[in-house]
């Protein structure tokens, strides 16, 4: 789930700060769960709009901390969603929230390996 070139990037912007790379997950997460809370509550009420601005949002934020496959299934849905097609859009957006789950397991056993967390 995480890109390894981008966390080695992120590495080499810090020159290896693990306190740096920690404090920029730690607050990558809250971010990343209140869109995940608006792209749930935006999917329940069929405002595709807000959907699409969230799911933009979150790709941006997953992009600048490496977690490609969520920014790539956050980028789906916001192209879907621009190609009319929001049943495939509602349907691949319900998958964000495993994805994540995923990724946190991922992001926290990548902090544990700087062995600062």
């Amino acid at each position: 789930m995480l890109d390894q070139e981008m966390l080695k990037m992120l590495s080499d912007c810090a020159d290896g700060n693990c306190e740096l790379i920690n404090d920029i997950f730690d607050s990558f997460s809250p971010e990343a769960e209140e869109l995940l809370e608006t792209i749930q509550t935006s999917l329940e009420k069929k405002n595709f709009e807000n959907l699409r601005k969230s799911t933009h949002a979150l790709a941006g934020i997953c992009g600048s901390v490496g977690a490609a496959r969520m920014q790539q299934i956050a980028s789906d849905v916001e192209n879907l969603i621009k190609a009319g097609e929001l049943d495939n859009a509602a349907r691949i957006a319900a998958e964000l929230s495993g994805n994540y789950e995923l990724l946190k397991k991922e992001i926290h056993e990548y902090q544990e390996s700087l062995g600062q967390y």
